[in-house]
């Protein structure tokens, strides 16, 4: 076979490039991204057959040869052609994408299909990575000239494999979510086998650190607090007179993104929203409103239209008080006595149970978060009070905020901190556990679909 030229051998890789190799070049059987015929580059001798048969649609050996340079391009040790281990290799390429169609066909016997817009987001992420590896758009152009394609038709290839792949990634993704897995067993062995061919590649674990974080939110005063009050009393007294939401909320809310639509939210998820918020809304029934309720923006009337799995239609009235230089002075004051009180061994949980209003209702206990994330939430990253290289046992703020409303003040206590090192079993044990027990049960269930599925390997 003829050497590639440079473009059409990058083209070659990138045709596939949004593939799931990732555990092939782990020496794990994962699928390429297309199994159909695909023509190979200009300026290449072969002579293409078919090499298996699954179900009415035939792998031909361009198909595999094209996956192969796409790992090479992507860093994968590929044997030389014509070895015995190439042979090997390429074997376990044709059994991946065996899997792998099995897998697409399964997905359009049980009716998956994929949003047009998630489809093009796929479609355009592969054609910026394919673009990537050529110095110009001339330079791509010419290489995918060079397959006998134009840039429509190579936009068109994109798309195809975009809505493959996306078919296939739903269709595993309802498979373990199954409550009728087959019982495995995955052994210590396994999971430190597993876990050192992944620690080979991955970057050092960053810092970590455990903690408790209270945050303190000032609130209004005098005429401020006043004028919120008589808001609220105002609204209440609208929704007595069955005035509909939507008019309310052009009314009355503070909240400009959402103002002129009604107070509409749209389909929310719990984890998308603050505490109290999402307390609020997930403990009303569809078409009930409640509030006031109380979060770090202001006060809110929340009102959920409609639920569909673990999802809310949400709209939101905002009454946002006026919040002085005083009353953020007043909060930080407090934040300090806090502190004090942290320092002195006080639970926080007693602490926010004490000054709930105004330190914010939401979790405390935080475990094994990179410490790039804990500074990074905090005005100048904590760096004068020394956050950035903290102590296990010591109480760090008032640390200064912005969440989208007044300044807030969050204090810290440190519980364990590890500083950056080499990743250890101990930190992903868990996860590949459950990895492997998926991919077991899985392994399992396509099994059985193979051996209902007519395959002729012709290799």
């Amino acid at each position: 076979m003829k050497a590639l030229r440079a473009g059409a051998c990058l083209l070659a890789a990138a045709l596939a490039f949004s593939a799931p190799l990732s555990a092939l070049q782990e020496n794990e059987p994962a699928a390429p991204d297309t199994v159909v015929a695909t023509e190979f580059p200009a300026g290449v001798e072969t002579l293409d057959r078919v090499v298996a048969v699954v179900g009415d649609t035939a792998i031909l050996i361009s198909d595999i040869q094209i996956t192969l340079y796409q790992l090479q391009a992507r860093g994968a040790r590929v044997p030389p052609e014509g070895t015995e281990r190439w042979e090997e290799f390429a074997r376990e390429v044709l059994e991946a994408m065996i899997d792998d169609l099995i897998y697409l066909q399964q997905a359009k016997n049980a009716g998956i299909t994929v949003p047009e817009d998630r489809v093009t987001e796929m479609a355009d992420t592969y054609f910026a990575e394919t673009r990537g590896q050529f110095s110009s758009d001339e330079e791509m152009m010419l290489a995918v000239e060079e397959t006998g394609m134009n840039m429509l038709q190579f936009r068109q290839m994109l798309r195809s494999q975009a809505e493959a792949e996306g078919m296939r990634q739903a269709y595993r993704f309802e498979l373990e979510q199954r409550t009728d897995l087959p019982p495995v067993i995955v052994s210590e062995e396994e999971v430190e086998a597993a876990f050192d061919e992944f620690a080979q590649n991955q970057p050092p674990r960053p810092a970590l650190v455990s903690f408790n974080r209270l945050v303190v939110t000032p609130l209004p005063s005098g005429a401020a607090r006043d004028s919120v009050l008589a808001r609220t009393i105002r609204v209440q007294n609208d929704f007595a007179n069955e005035e509909e939401f939507s008019v309310l909320a052009r009314r009355h809310s503070d909240d400009e993104g959402t103002r002129e639509q009604g107070g509409e939210l749209g389909w929310m998820g719990r984890e998308l929203l603050v505490k109290p918020f999402g307390d609020a809304a997930w403990g009303a029934r569809p078409g009930q409103t409640v509030g006031p309720v109380q979060t770090q923006f202001g006060l809110h009337f929340i009102k959920v239209e409609r639920q569909r799995g673990a999802e809310r239609f949400l709209r939101h009235i905002l009454l946002r008080p006026e919040i002085k230089d005083e009353d953020i002075e007043e909060a930080r004051t407090l934040a300090i006595q806090i502190a004090d009180s942290l320092r002195a061994g006080a639970d926080p949980e007693r602490l926010l149970a004490v000054f709930r209003g105004q330190v914010a209702d939401e979790a405390i206990r935080f475990d094994d978060v990179p410490l790039g994330s804990l500074v990074s939430q905090f005005t100048g990253g904590g760096a004068e009070s020394g956050l950035t290289a903290p102590t296990a046992g010591m109480v760090y703020g008032p640390l200064p905020m912005q969440r989208g409303g007044p300044t807030e003040f969050g204090l810290v206590h440190i519980l364990t901190f590890r500083p950056e090192g080499p990743i250890e079993i101990g930190d992903v044990r868990d996860q590949i556990r459950q990895s492997l027990r998926t991919r077991k049960q899985i392994d399992i269930i396509l099994e059985e679909v193979r051996a209902n599925t007519y395959i002729d390997v012709r290799f």
